[in-house]
């Protein structure tokens, strides 16, 4: 219980203002713990981010395992992918965005290399179902599937970041429209290209 309050106000002020300008003091106040809690359950403040990555990141992976694991076709599988991603990052814009942030600065290398070690485990998973649909001959088998993966990431971060979003609403578009256009729009395009 008390490591789960102290993951929540981590994430909240991470969110707000930044790794670099969340103090551990800050947290705790928050959490309503003493600063001491903190070091006992997390050990420091980068091991508090990356555990806070890693319940977000296993949460999906856990989810992608699951769709791999189904019976369903390569596309039905797609279109569940894409409405998870979608979803998932729609819900939760700030954290997605943030992670974004401290991916910028490379000169903290260690923060850099534990993010892309727990982005790389749901990076393999989603390549899973991908190289699924490539043996199963119902996906290419020369499609790109870096670049498969580099388009989803880029069109949900462009359509959910609170500035770039504005270009791509339409008039009066309210957020459930938006999401739900944006997740048809990506399964249509990835299965065009993917599709034998």
């Amino acid at each position: 219980m008390t490591s789960d309050k102290i993951l929540s106000a981590a994430r909240e002020l991470f969110e707000e203002k930044g790794f670099d300008l969340t103090s551990v003091r800050e947290i705790a106040a928050r959490a309503g713990v003493n600063v001491a809690l903190i070091n006992y359950h997390f050990g420091s403040k980068e091991n508090l981010l990356f555990t806070t990555m890693e319940t977000s990141m296993d949460t999906t992976r856990m989810k992608l395992s699951d769709i791999n694991s189904s019976n369903q076709t390569p596309e039905e599988k797609l279109k569940q992918v894409t409405a998870l991603y979608v979803n998932k990052i729609f819900t939760n814009c700030k954290f997605y965005h943030f992670i974004h942030r401290e991916f910028a600065n490379t000169t903290r290398t260690e923060l850099v290399e534990g993010f892309t070690k727990i982005l790389n485990r749901n990076t393999n998973e989603l390549r899973k179902f991908l190289e699924d649909g490539q043996k199963k001959k119902v996906f290419r088998k020369e499609a790109d599937l870096e670049l498969v993966m580099a388009t989803m990431s880029g069109i949900i971060y462009q359509t959910t970041h609170a500035l770039f979003s504005k270009r791509y609403r339409r008039p009066d578009e309210d957020d459930d429209a938006f999401r739900t256009r944006i997740e048809k729009y990506l399964y249509e395009l990835l299965l065009k290209y993917l599709k034998k």
